[in-house]
């Protein structure tokens, strides 16, 4: 139960999800404290940040099944909302069942499963103005027998957004931001055995997405655009779950599943040198990723007091990805000089681990919760066109990460809870073995002699909870280290490994940085009685310091403190149930301090910023057959920026959805 679990977890229902119209899993999450909303300039493809990390260092699974990406932004949320029945959310890298492969924090997204009668029809629709967006979604599902099933479609399109008008959109529109997605489900599950008590089932998943990039406030004299025409996900996972199989064993459970990425990225950069001279380089890359992966699980109770789960997880992923460069320099002499150059790599991780958590109720109302996951991870190269790289060593590593975490419980209605955890992410297969062209930098080359990146955290926190008041503080410390960063190659080295990087002062990957971040998050709820008024508060204060070779800064791209406060309406009318909501969501401004590619410390800024928001909804017919919300959103026409890793927000806008169910 997240009341007395000794971590900083949360959940959205699918009560909760039905009343939005989102246009992705992210912006369920994004008023959670702790939680921001990160989409690299990619208005499509959102991620999310815990505690300041960035999303690469958050684990992403569904159905608790990991999403490895690969990638060096992070995990997107390639899944389609409408067919999610909760989200599960651990802020801080402390859940062992989870896995502890993160630094931010672990998201498991839960699908659904069949409807309980035999057949049941869901449709749904949704319009964005801020983007002339159209969303909908079918499905049908049911229980026939002793099996159950789902099998929905769902997909929508957004035109380029519209932003109040600011320095980062002077014309109120957000150039290359429109956006789509196709997404297919399927589920199929069976109940058996003497005491109905074995389950099987079948997913199948399909997310499509075409984006592009938004290129920032324009530059003179040069021309920037992003393209990712495709960024698919397809996924086939079997799941098999016993319960109370003996007085010693209260569950057993098993999965595998078998995953492809597929995703193309452009990247096109003119730049006009002088009037008669321009340099136009193409860039592309086309990436192929393979997951293999399953897992086993057994729940004990060995022992008076205590229940025990064990476990083993094995995961390969496989890259396949292909580089391609085009470059035109015209007006240096009487015809263009064109020079092209391609690549190929494949590469793969191996990754297997096993687990052990134990949770010991002691005397005076005390918990202990301890766990430990032990990882060994087999990275290599398989394959390269690049003969620089052709001899890069097979990479093996092992990790023991541990948690502990004590509760207490000796007063009504509240929980105090204590936890010190440990966080470790691999390097990706890119930043290994591979180069990109990502980030504006020039290219940027692998480093097979990368180390995993690791952190330490502690956490103190207290829940409250009676039938009208809700109350959940904590408070956070965390120092990682070995952050991979990029830095130039300024000497000969084992991963600068040609005359022709050196002469080129090539950008690699390398074990750089540092973090030190600490904060509070609070959440609190009052329900006034028969009213139906229940005000409420969620927030974040968090400081973030990064280090690196020659520079030590508070300027993260963290907001000091961010949050919502507002008021929930809840009544019945006429077996009409109706709700309504009005609130504020604000957060203080942003800086980023950095190296230039040119070598020229930087930094960025953003202001303050709140937005005043009002939602209102309702169901009604038999059985709730019928839903319909409104949201006005932005009332106020704010033009705000939360972090320079997110889009400008939306200008003033609405958004309507109805949902019907037979």
């Amino acid at each position: 139960r997240v009341h007395e679990n000794p971590r900083s977890v949360a959940v959205v229902r699918q009560k909760d999800i039905e009343k939005q119209a989102p246009d992705s899993i992210a912006r369920l999450l994004e008023d959670m404290p702790g939680v921001d909303v990160a989409d690299e300039s990619v208005a499509g493809m959102k991620r999310l940040r815990i505690r300041g990390e960035s999303s690469r260092r958050v684990t992403v699974l569904v159905d608790g099944q990991e999403i490895t990406d690969h990638s060096t932004y992070g995990t997107p949320m390639l899944v389609d909302p409408a067919g999610v029945e909760r989200i599960e959310v651990v802020r801080g890298p402390s859940s062992m069942l989870f896995g502890a492969k993160a630094i931010g924090g672990v998201i498991n997204i839960v699908t659904k499963r069949g409807a309980p009668k035999p057949i049941q029809l869901e449709a749904g629709g949704s319009y964005f103005s801020a983007t002339r967006g159209r969303q909908g979604f079918l499905a049908v599902s049911g229980t026939v027998g002793a099996f159950d099933y789902r099998v929905s479609a769902g997909a929508d399109r957004h035109e380029d957004r519209s932003v109040a008008k600011s320095r980062w959109a002077p014309t109120g529109k957000l150039a290359n931001t429109a956006y789509g997605n196709e997404n297919y489900y399927g589920h199929l599950g069976y109940r058996f055995g003497e005491a109905n008590n074995h389950y099987l089932a079948l997913k199948v998943e399909r997310h499509n997405l075409s984006s592009k990039g938004w290129a920032g406030v324009p530059v003179p004299n040069q021309a920037f655009t992003i393209d990712l025409p495709k960024r698919d996900r397809t996924k086939v996972g079997l799941f098999y779950d016993v319960t109370n199989v003996s007085p010693l064993i209260a569950r057993m459970h098993a999965d595998v599943y078998y995953q492809t990425i597929d995703r193309i990225f452009k990247n096109d950069v003119a730049v006009r040198m002088t009037p008669t001279r321009t340099v136009a380089v193409q860039s592309t890359s086309d990436d192929g990723i393979t997951n293999i992966g399953g897992a086993a699980q057994i729940d004990l109770t060995l022992l008076p007091h205590h229940y025990t789960i064990a476990g083993v997880q094995a995961l390969t992923d496989r890259l396949d990805t292909v580089k391609g460069s085009t470059t035109v320099m015209t007006g240096f002499g009487p015809f263009p000089i064109t020079t092209r150059t391609s690549s190929r790599d494949k590469a793969r991780i191996d990754t297997l681990s096993a687990y052990v958590q134990d949770e010991w109720t002691l005397p005076y109302h005390f918990k202990l919760t301890a766990g430990a996951r032990l990882y060994n991870t087999r990275s290599s190269l398989d394959e390269t066109t690049v003969a620089a790289r052709a001899n890069a060593p097979e990479r093996t590593d092992t990790a023991l990460v541990k948690s502990l975490g004590l509760t207490w419980s000796g007063l009504d209605n509240t929980v105090l809870r204590a936890s010190y955890s440990e966080g470790f992410i691999t390097p990706t297969l890119l930043q290994r073995y591979s180069s990109t062209t990502a980030g504006g930098q020039g290219i940027t080359y692998g480093n097979p002699a990368l180390k995993n990146e690791t952190s330490h955290n502690f956490e103190l926190g207290a829940r409250y909870r009676n039938d009208v008041l809700l109350l959940d503080v904590a408070g956070f410390y965390s120092k990682a280290r070995n952050y991979i960063n990029t830095t130039r190659c300024l000497a000969v080295s084992a991963t600068c490994l040609t005359a022709s990087t050196l002469a080129s002062q090539a950008i690699y990957y390398t074990n750089a940085d540092r973090a030190t971040t600490f904060g509070m998050e609070a959440l609190a709820e009052y329900s006034l009685g028969a009213s139906g008024f229940t005000p409420y508060v969620s927030g974040t204060v968090i400081r973030r310091e990064l280090e690196q070779a020659n520079l030590r800064t508070f300027n993260s791209d963290t907001p000091l403190m961010s949050g919502r406060l507002g008021v929930r309406y809840e009544t019945t009318w006429n077996s009409v149930q109706i709700w309504s909501d009005l609130f504020v969501r604000g957060g203080m401004g942003v800086k980023s301090t950095y190296y230039s590619s040119a070598g020229a410390l930087t930094t960025e800024k953003t202001p303050r910023w709140a937005t005043a928001n009002f939602a209102v909804g309702a169901k009604f017919g038999p059985d709730e057959r019928f839903a319909v919300n409104l949201a006005v959103n932005n009332i106020f026409n704010t033009a705000y920026r939360p972090t320079l890793g997110e889009l400008p927000g939306a200008g003033r806008n609405v958004e309507l959805t109805a949902r019907v169910k037979f």
